[in-house]
């Protein structure tokens, strides 16, 4: 079976733009079994952690 990719956030590692992860006990489980590898792809863009955020303030969904 060829490994899955997992957001590296969802497998603990704390890479999100506020520096904390957001773990999935599921993720987490695939990572440790072997099936899944761990990839952050805003820090494999080059983004820094933390960052800023990135939001439309104030808009109406066509933003």
């Amino acid at each position: 079976m060829e490994p899955i990719v997992v957001s590296a956030c969802l497998a603990g590692i704390p890479c999100r733009y506020d520096g904390r992860a957001k773990t999935s006990d599921g993720a987490v489980r695939l990572v440790e079994d072997g099936r899944a590898v761990v990839v952050c792809p805003e820090g494999a863009g080059g983004l820094p952690t933390p960052r800023p955020p990135a939001e439309i303030v104030g808009g109406d969904g066509a933003d």
